[in-house]
C-alpha cells in the first residue's frame, strides 16, 4: 500500500518562500503570505510612537515603516503557495473467477496436493501482497447445487478481501460442469451494480478446462469439452449429441468475454491450469477477445504448475497499479516540485524516474524503476515538496 503525506501550506511558506531583507544589521524576515506572528518573542510590531504595525510590514532601527513593505492580502507578489494532494487512481476492482469443476480434485503438479489446493496456495500468497492494493472479489462456479449453473459472487470487492475469499476457497468441494459463459457474465452484472466508482474493473479467469454446460447448443456432432473423451455426449451411439452439457461452449464464451471488453469497458485476464492444453485454441480466443493477452506464446496464461500460477497472478496484479497520480491542481512553477519515494528523491526523467503526463500539469507518473517500486506490494511513503519563485 502506498502511503501518502502531505505537509501543510503553512510549512511551505517558511521552507520555501521566505524573504530576507537587510537593513544595515538589522535582518527582518517575511514570509509569503500572511502570518500571525510579528515576532520570535510574540510582541505586536510598533512604529517609533507606539502604533501597532501591520504583522509583516518591515521597519528600520527606529521603528519606522519602510517603504513598498505593506503586506499584500494573497501573499507577496510571484510568491503563490499552494498545496496539493497526491492521490493515486482508485483501487482497481478486480473479480477472481475461478473454476470449481469436478476436474480441480485432480492431482496437481506438486505431490500431494490437488489443482484446487495448488490454486488455493497461489491465490493466498497474492491476496497477501496486493490486497491493500487491489479491491478483489470472488465468484465460483459451478453452483453448489445445481452442475451447470453460475451461482452469483460469493465475495463481493473490496480491499483486505484475503480472509474473506481465504474463507470461501477452503470450505469448497469442487464438482459439476464449467459454464464459464455464464459465470462471467455474472461476475460483470456484479461489478455494474457498484456503479461507477472511478475504479478500473477486470475479470481473472481461472479454469482447468474448456467452457461447457451448453444445453441447447446446436450442435451435431460438438466438440468435447472433457478431456476423457468417453464422458462426452458425442460418443453416444451413432454419434449424435442428445444432451449438449459437455459439448465446447467456445463461440458463447468468446462472445460474452468480448462484449464485456468492447461495450463495458472490462477486460478479462485468462489463465489456464494443468489440464488445458488440448484446449488451447480456445482459451487464446477468450484471451484475445478479453482484451487483455500476455505477450508469449500463447495469449492466456499457461499455468500449467504451482509455480507458474502464482507467478502469472502476481504479474497481472501488478499490472493493474496505476503509477499515475492525480494533482488537485496544477503547482504554480511546474519546475519546482520535487517527489520522494521512501524519502528518496525521484529525478524527473521520463524512462526512469517521474514526469507529467501532459502540459496541463495536474498528473503525474512514475516510471522505470520507480513505477515497479509502487507494484511490489510493498509499503511505501510517497511525498510531494514544492517550491514558489519570488520576483
Amino acid at each position: 500500500m502506498c502511503n501518502f503525506i502531505f505537509r501543510s501550506k503553512e510549512f511551505y511558506k517558511r521552507v520555501f518562500c521566505l524573504v530576507f531583507v537587510c537593513v544595515g544589521a538589522l535582518c527582518l524576515t517575511a514570509a509569503c503570505g500572511p502570518s500571525n506572528s510579528s515576532g520570535s518573542d510574540g510582541d505586536a510590531a510598533v512604529d517609533g510612537d507606539g502604533n501597532l504595525l501591520p504583522d509583516s510590514a518591515i521597519v528600520d532601527g527606529d521603528g519606522s515603516l519602510l517603504p513598498d513593505s505593506t503586506p499584500q492580502e494573497a501573499g507577496m507578489q510571484g510568491c503563490d503557495p499552494q498545496t496539493f494532494g497526491l492521490q493515486q487512481a482508485p483501487p482497481p476492482e478486480v473479480f477472481l473467477v475461478v473454476d470449481r469443476s469436478g476436474s480441480m480434485l485432480d492431482e496437481g503438479t506438486t505431490p500431494g496436493m490437488t489443482l484446487w489446493e495448488e490454486l488455493m496456495q497461489a491465490t493466498s500468497l497474492v491476496l497477501d501482497q496486493f490486497e491493500s492494493q487491489i479491491q478483489f472479489g470472488l465468484l465460483m462456479y459451478p453452483s453448489e447445487d445445481d452442475e451447470c449453473v453460475a451461482p452469483g459472487h460469493q465475495v463481493q470487492v473490496d480491499i483486505y478481501n484475503k480472509l474473506d475469499i481465504e474463507a470461501e476457497l477452503g470450505t469448497t468441494t469442487p464438482y459439476g460442469g464449467t459454464p464459464t459463459a455464464s459465470a462471467i457474465r455474472n461476475a460483470s452484472h456484479s461489478l455494474e451494480w457498484l456503479g461507477d466508482t472511478g475504479s478500473e474493473k477486470f475479470v481473472i479467469l481461472l479454469t482447468d478446462g474448456g467452457p461447457n454446460c451448453n444445453f441447447f447448443l446446436d450442435a451435431n456432432p460438438c466438440s468435447c469439452a472433457l478431456t476423457d473423451q468417453n464422458w462426452c455426449c458425442t460418443n453416444y451411439p451413432n454419434g449424435e449429441c442428445y444432451f449438449g452439457q459437455y459439448c465446447l461452449d467456445d463461440i458463447e464464451t468468446t462472445s460474452v468475454i468480448q462484449s464485456l471488453h468492447e461495450d463495458d469497458g472490462v477486460d478479462t485476464f485468462v489463465i489456464g491450469l494443468e489440464g488445458t492444453s488440448q484446449f488451447a485454441e480456445t482459451l487464446n480466443d477468450m484471451a484475445n477477445a478479453g482484451g487483455r493477452p500476455q505477450a508469449g506464446p500463447t495469449s492466456y496464461y499457461d499455468a500449467s504448475n504451482q509455480a507458474a500460477l502464482t507467478e502469472a497472478l502476481e504479474e497481472i496484479a501488478g499490472s493493474l497499479i496505476s503509477c499515475r497520480i492525480e494533482l488537485d491542481e496544477p503547482p504554480y512553477d511546474p519546475n519546482l516540485v520535487y517527489i520522494y519515494v521512501d524519502g528518496e528523491e525521484v529525478p524527473r526523467d521520463p524512462s526512469d524516474g517521474w514526469n507529467y503526463t501532459d502540459d496541463t500539469y495536474t498528473e503525474i507518473e512514475l516510471l522505470g524503476s520507480y513505477c515497479e517500486t509502487l507494484k511490489d506490494g510493498e509499503d511505501h511513503e510517497l511525498t510531494a515538496t514544492f517550491a514558489c519563485d519570488v520576483d
